[in-house]
């Protein structure tokens, strides 16, 4: 198979994808029959990749033998958004709140068990973690990860914890699943992720999710405080509204951009 660009490419994987790109939201589910009108193959081969693709999770079959989008199909389309427009799309708004409230400010992607930092706006502290765009940190510990994770369905998440290493980053962290999933609980009751030297003795963090218009998170942004500067009351009560109006503020503008992501 050659492309308009003189590419030659492989024929089946060409025929699978052009099976995944026959769904949108006009067409959400589909069937065997249907596919095999759209794309002029037959049948049997249609089903074969079907059924590949809902192995491999990208695809899920429905009790009517139609088939959807699955969720790692979602995730993929997310991630695309998140990781080339989003941090763009949301920079404005987080030196807007770097500059109002004078702490660091991060944007992070959930890859699996990790967070992914793709936007870092410093504050004067000198007291900071070493982290810049591109580092990692395990998803289970931090504010942004948790923040992700709880506005996920709740088997999802915990599938992710049960991937992740928990280990006691320092003294404060929290490595128990039955107290990961309460505190998930709690940070989706209450909008916000609150980080007490969990990941770094001397620092805490607040964070929130960025949602598409189904609930669902593509992202989360978060303040890193030093410990000695605010103390949990102030952190709850002044800054979390603060993080949470910004982070809906960036959803918001994201779902708008791109609507079929969210």
């Amino acid at each position: 198979m050659v492309g308009s660009n003189g590419f030659q490419g492989i024929q089946s994987v060409a025929r699978a994808m052009s099976i995944l790109e026959l769904f949108s939201d006009k067409r959400p589910s589909l069937s065997i029959s249907e596919v095999a009108d759209l794309t002029g193959l037959n049948r049997a081969t249609i089903y074969r990749f079907c059924q590949t693709f809902r192995q491999l999770g990208y695809l899920e079959e429905l009790a009517d033998r139609r088939f959807r989008p699955g969720l790692k199909a979602i995730s993929l389309a997310h991630s695309a958004l998140s990781s080339r427009e989003l941090p763009e799309l949301a920079l404005p708004y987080l030196e807007r709140l770097r500059t109002e409230i004078n702490e660091t400010v991060n944007m992070g992607l959930l890859d699996d068990t990790e967070v992914v930092y793709v936007a870092r706006v410093l504050s004067d502290h000198l007291i900071s973690l070493r982290l810049y765009v591109g580092s990692r940190l395990p998803a289970y510990a931090s504010s942004l990860g948790r923040a992700m994770l709880a506005f996920l369905p709740e088997d999802e998440a915990m599938r992710i914890i049960d991937r992740s290493d928990l280990v006691h980053i320092t003294a404060h962290t929290i490595v128990d699943p039955k107290r990961l999933r309460t505190e998930l609980r709690r940070i989706r009751k209450q909008g916000f992720a609150f980080n007490d030297q969990e990941i770094a003795n001397g620092l805490r963090g607040v964070a929130a999710p960025v949602l598409t218009n189904e609930g669902r998170p593509i992202a989360a942004i978060n303040v890193s405080i030093p410990h000695p500067l605010k103390g949990p009351a102030e952190i709850r009560e002044v800054l979390a509204p603060k993080v949470i109006a910004t982070a809906d503020e960036i959803g918001r503008l994201a779902s708008k951009v791109a609507p079929n992501h969210g």
